[in-house]
């Protein structure tokens, strides 16, 4: 049995490796040329089906037409024009797709404008404040002493322009120079710049930094040219909602809102009284010299204070919540733009001096003005009148005396806001370029401070 399955074995023809393949000898040899002339394909295929037909080019489309291989060599050409044409058109969308989105990067990493945001969407107003507002809160540092928060305002160039609290970029609450210690970290970025203090004013706690830098994220600086994020006449009331964004305990941007408490009143710092709002948004630690926002977007206020179980000297029985302290937009406003226009890297001057207290027969208070080449004299809120109350027998003012009453100054009726009150005269300078301030009384022509000019 074994000897059959050998031979039968035996019998079938070998491949032998190599590069050739060889033809097994039981298989009929073609013939080396083929005879013409040419038989029909036909016929040759009914003869030996073995057999490859040639077709003439030129027949080609007329004979192939099976719809799989149906060519017309003369088409290529056409083709090539074609690709040609789909490889240029893809080329140009290619370039104008980089172009727009080069374009649009710049202007959206260093655009002006920020975002705008719809109030009436009640349910999501604060996500969208937040959404659109936190690229423009920046960290500050100050010799990793002092951390806080400051707000962009504008980009000019390389520079950006940053506005912080003057409390903030003192060293351990001293007046120590901190020379180039402090630095700022923008939206999104790991590290902090280099930043220099453009100028500051102690009294209303408010500095102005100048960081060289180009921002690798997008970025809004609220003071642009439409002027609605950042104005010195937004409107705001008590009860109204608000979110505060800043350097929440040292660790990054966060965001709180609240509601505004009061809208104006006057609260004791460093030895002196600060006009402020008062809001239940959450100015906790490393927040100050950051936002405030409504609910349209707009800056009213710099958060800079909080009340704590104990403040100002005195210990509160019950720990305090809830109460943070913003200097509003309508003081800010002016003194940032004192401070770009004539900052020299410190204190800024000229500013109309100022001074404000408390009183025992007033619920909002008194003001003392002080102007050079004009006068000396206080004037005390009651019943919503300013009224004067006392004039300095050594510097007295020219046109005002006790008992008058106060119901103009400069543009600005006077009402019960403090803050707008003091904001209004923080827009005049000592010889400054615009109209002289003027003290309007009942009854009586304006008094008129000639050297005191307007400026913002």
């Amino acid at each position: 049995m074994s000897k059959k399955k050998n031979e039968q074995k035996s019998n079938v023809p070998a491949i032998a490796q190599s590069d050739e393949l060889r033809v097994a000898d039981n298989t009929e040899e073609l013939p080396a040329e083929i005879p013409a002339p040419i038989a029909s394909a036909n016929e040759t295929a009914a003869a030996d089906p073995r057999r490859v037909t040639e077709i003439p080019l030129n027949d080609a489309d007329e004979n192939m037409t099976g719809g799989y291989a149906s060519v017309n060599a003369t088409r290529h050409s056409e083709n090539k024009t074609l690709w040609i044409v789909v490889a240029v058109m893809c080329a140009m969308c290619l370039v104008v797709g980089i172009c727009c989105s080069l374009i649009t990067a710049v202007y959206m990493r260093r655009g002006q404008n920020p975002p705008s945001i719809n109030p009436t969407d009640g349910s999501g107003a604060v996500a969208a404040v937040v959404a659109a507002r936190k690229q423009c809160v920046a960290e500050v540092d100050c010799a990793g002493i002092m951390r806080g928060s400051g707000v962009v305002t504008k980009i000019e160039g390389n520079n950006i322009f940053v506005i912080t609290n003057r409390h903030v970029i003192r060293r351990d609450n001293g007046d120590e120079d901190l020379g180039g210690a402090i630095s700022v970290r923008f939206f999104g970025e790991d590290d902090f710049y280099p930043a220099d203090v453009v100028g500051y004013s102690t009294l209303y706690d408010i500095a102005v930094l100048k960081i060289a830098h180009d921002p690798v994220y997008k970025i809004y600086a609220l003071d642009s040219e439409n002027g609605t994020a950042f104005a010195r006449d937004a409107e705001y009331a008590e009860g109204d909602a608000v979110v505060a964004i800043g350097n929440a305990m040292s660790m990054g941007i966060a965001s709180y809102d609240g509601i505004i408490s009061r809208a104006s009143e006057l609260l004791e710092y460093d030895g002196k009284m600060m006009p402020v709002l008062r809001t239940t948004a959450a100015e906790n630690a490393g927040m100050s010299g950051g936002a405030l926002f409504d609910m349209s977007g707009r800056l009213i206020g710099i958060g800079s204070y909080r009340m704590s179980s104990q403040s100002g000297g005195v210990t509160h029985e019950d720990d305090v919540e809830d109460t943070g302290f913003a200097i509003p937009v309508s003081i800010v406003y002016p003194v940032y733009k004192q401070i770009l226009r004539y900052g020299n890297g410190g204190e800024i001057d000229g500013l109309p001096s100022l001074e404000l207290s408390r009183s025992s027969s007033s619920a909002i208070g008194q003001v003392r003005l002080s102007l050079f080449d004009f006068g000396t004299f206080s004037a005390e809120y009651n019943k919503g009148r300013l009224t004067v109350n006392t004039v300095d027998g050594n510097n007295p003012p020219k046109g005002i005396s006790v008992g008058d009453r106060i119901n103009k100054i400069g543009d600005a009726s006077v009402a019960s806001d403090i803050c707008k009150l003091v904001g209004e005269l923080l827009c005049y300078r000592y010889n400054g370029d615009g109209q002289s301030l003027s003290i309007g009384l009942d009854g009586k022509s304006a008094a008129v401070a000639e050297r005191y000019r307007r400026v913002v």
